[in-house]
């Protein structure tokens, strides 16, 4: 070390001077430099490592620790929250960041809100706008919004309830018997009349208090509040064909006002219909009309609704099949032509299983996943599959359907 090297200097020239003269000022011994400190974290390390101490908190199931990472009125809105979902048997709980705006001691986060509950496969999540402030002890959540959906403890107080098959996420004043008995009731159900594909094992509903609380969990659906449950599923697709392949998550969720006031065979009708969109998620091609995948859910829990379809022809109020060809045509509708449209796709998809038989109608639905098959989803693409499959036109089809319809009456 050079140090050492200018100390052992030093004392040879001291020890050559002549007889007993002095030596001069006495040499300063140099101090040895202190070692570098490390740079610390940047601030987009920093406020990574906020979100996860912030979702581990909420995991854990850790009030305060949850409420410490953040400051102002974040910090009682959080400690409300974190109460709620404790006891839920959250895991797998994550705050990815997807990306952060910094400016000086202010920072904007776009993260992902990731959870899962344990016994039920996969896991859900929202997008989030994070505010962070850095502070003395450094940086901490001043707001948390959502342009999408909320969680179910971000309503308010909840409790899990477990069946063989489900697990329950209700508000807790809610008395949801009826509900589980529905739900193994339409499982079993499932098992008898789509052998394949199977269904999970397990799967996870939400319980929407009311109207306001199923528009805040499932903001991307129009008309919930009007439905009864609602399949949610995310999947990802693949190809021209947009084949799924893969569904990372998937819930039922219950609007509770409308499917209470069910007897207990409608409530199962329900839940068989939306167990079968749940089973068949794996194999529903991104292309797939509206009115053949609501038509297929109708027609496995026998929900007919031909007569209804035949008033509304009446009336001059049906839709046509060329309206409901988008995959989201019916989810975009409300009210009135939302129920209208769900009439006519009942009486279409039986009037297909009827006339050419339940195998050319799965193979009406699975034939989108063909490669093949060239084009977007839309018209032009359901008369080609109808023309494939059925060996007739699109206009010819809806001609026929709507005089079966009027037959009904």
């Amino acid at each position: 070390m050079r140090w050492v090297a200018a100390l052992v200097a030093a004392l040879l020239i001291a020890g050559c001077g002549g007889g007993g003269a002095k030596s001069g000022a006495a040499t300063p011994t140099p101090t040895p430099r202190a070692a570098a400190t490390p740079p610390s974290p940047s601030d987009t390390t920093q406020l990574e490592r906020l979100m996860q101490r912030r979702a581990a908190a909420l995991a854990a199931g850790r009030t305060r620790a949850y409420a410490a990472t953040a400051t102002g009125p974040q910090r009682d809105r959080d400690r409300e929250v974190a109460r709620n979902a404790s006891g839920l048997g959250l895991r797998d709980v994550e705050l990815a960041v997807d990306s952060s705006d910094v400016s000086g001691r202010r920072a904007t986060l776009e993260v992902q809100a990731l959870y899962g509950v344990r016994g039920v496969r996969g896991r859900f999540g929202t997008e989030r706008r994070i505010r962070a402030r850095r502070t003395g002890g450094g940086w901490r959540v001043v707001s948390e919004s959502s342009p999408r959906e909320r969680h179910p403890w971000e309503l308010g107080r909840v409790q899990a309830r477990r069946s063989r098959h489900f697990v329950v996420l209700a508000p807790l004043t809610l008395e949801v018997g009826t509900l589980l008995d529905a739900l193994e009731g339409g499982y079993g159900r499932m098992g008898e009349v789509l052998k394949k594909p199977r269904l999970r094992e397990r799967y996870l509903v939400v319980v929407a208090g009311g109207a306001q609380a199923a528009r805040s969990l499932t903001e991307s659906i129009r008309g919930v509040e009007s439905l009864a449950a609602i399949s949610d599923a995310q999947v990802q697709e693949t190809g021209s064909a947009q084949r799924v392949s893969a569904v990372v998550s998937q819930r039922l969720v219950v609007v509770w006002p409308p499917f209470s006031t069910l007897d207990a065979e409608g409530q199962q009708r329900v839940v068989t219909h939306e167990l079968t969109h749940a089973a068949l998620a794996g194999v529903t091609s991104g292309r797939t009309p509206a009115w053949l995948t609501e038509g297929i859910a109708l027609y496995v829990s026998d929900d007919r609704r031909i007569d209804q379809a035949a008033q509304l022809r009446v009336q001059g109020e049906l839709p046509s099949l060329r309206e409901l060809s988008g995959p989201n045509a019916i989810a975009r509708l409300s009210g009135d032509r939302q129920s209208a449209a769900y009439a006519y796709a009942s009486a279409a998809t039986f009037y297909v299983a009827e006339r050419f038989g339940r195998k050319r109608l799965l193979r009406l639905f699975s034939v989108f996943n063909d490669e093949d098959l060239a084009g977007h989803a839309g018209p032009a693409v359901s008369a080609q599959a109808v023309e494939r499959v059925l060996g007739i036109s699109m206009p010819e089809l809806e001609r026929d359907l709507r005089d079966w319809i009027t037959s009904a009456l």
